[in-house]
């Protein structure tokens, strides 16, 4: 009996040992500033700090915590997430900050009201918490996004992962933020990069939509935790079309019935005023067999230069401009008006699917 009593009374002694798992209790954040006024020759200059407590889960929880990021009375309904791990503290460049502002579709050169909150979670069994958010008064200085192009890298790409030499997106002529890629992909997982050569800032997959879209998971800098990859988006080999929205933060894969059928071009080459409309040589552009419909080249203008492409040296077959003549990106047609270019040395990327074209200044 004293044996059974004794081990009624060590079996006691280990309840109260057990952890119990309570609601938590959200973190306090703080900012070092309240007011910016973001100016673009200040981009690489520190702009506000945040920092926070740790959130109480009833136990010594490891932690991991996001900062969301959303205008003024949307409730957090589409914000803006910054992964930031176990950290307690997370300081924004200019650069950074005004890009999150434009993602969020505040208006350009004047003040906005910006919420800015924590969420900590400590895994799937137990709902995440939240800080009360604070209020921020953001003045960003662009109307479109500070990335020229964005690019495709991993076993998806015509490179797989080295991504200095990541595939270019093109750009939409109705939307500076919207970025478009159709093209033949591998079966396989992807990321998005908004540099060559570098893998911040990045973006990887997020949670699905009812329309199919991913949310986008941004990866501000290199210093930051990485995203996840795109998985499950392009099954099998063949043609598809990616489009991805930094305004909605969303990505789509599509296929694109047309690439099996396509015609399928020998050359294609860059002719203009540079090269005295045909008198000269054209710039001759160049592809893979992983992509025989991108075309690439780099071109030098000396001066000013309108600019087309066509096949074989030939006008049997031409594109030219989109809408805006004189801007470096669009989507033009067969035979459409000339290009003007501005002088300098740019990448070209043209695509004979689509009509897209982009010249990304070097």
């Amino acid at each position: 009996m004293l044996f059974i009593l004794s081990l009624a009374l060590w079996s006691c002694d280990k309840d109260e040992d057990r952890i119990i798992i309570k609601d938590g209790v959200g973190p306090v954040i703080s900012s070092s500033q309240t007011n910016l006024v973001l100016v673009e020759t200040d981009k690489d200059k520190d702009a506000v700090t945040f920092s926070w407590e740790r959130a109480n889960f009833g136990y010594n929880a490891a932690a991991s915590y996001a900062l969301e990021f959303d205008v003024e009375g949307n409730n957090f309904a589409t914000p803006q997430v910054v992964e930031v791990e176990s950290g307690l503290v997370r300081t924004f460049k200019v650069g950074e900050l005004n890009n999150i502002a434009n993602f969020l579709e505040m208006t350009g050169f004047q003040p906005g009201g910006m919420e800015v909150r924590v969420k900590a979670t400590v895994g799937n069994a137990v709902d995440p918490v939240y800080s009360d958010p604070i209020s921020l008064t953001v003045t960003p200085y662009l109307a479109e996004p500070e990335y020229p192009v964005i690019y495709l890298v991993g076993a998806a790409a015509e490179n797989g992962w080295d991504n200095t030499k990541a595939t270019p997106f093109f750009r939409n002529e109705e939307d500076p933020f919207v970025y478009t890629l159709t093209t033949q992909l591998t079966a396989g997982d992807f990321k998005l990069l908004g540099m060559l050569g570098k893998w911040g800032p990045a973006w990887g997959m997020g949670e699905e939509n009812e329309d199919g879209s991913i949310d986008l998971n941004f990866r501000p800098t290199e210093g930051d935790p990485d995203v996840p990859n795109f998985t499950g988006l392009v099954p099998a080999d063949g043609f598809y079309t990616i489009t991805v929205s930094l305004r909605d933060n969303t990505v789509k894969v599509e296929p694109f019935a047309g690439g099996a059928t396509a015609p399928t071009y020998s050359a294609i080459g860059l002719v203009g005023e540079f090269s005295n409309w045909g008198a000269n040589p054209d710039v001759m552009m160049t592809r893979t067999s992983a992509n025989s419909h991108i075309w690439t080249a780099t071109l030098t203008l000396a001066n000013a230069s309108e600019v087309k492409f066509r096949v074989n040296q030939d006008w049997g077959t031409n594109w030219g401009a989109g809408a805006d003549v004189s801007n470096w990106y669009g989507k033009g047609s067969f035979g459409s008006s000339n290009i003007k270019m501005t002088a300098g040395t740019y990448l070209v990327q043209f695509n004979d699917l689509t009509g897209e074209y982009v010249f990304i200044e070097q």
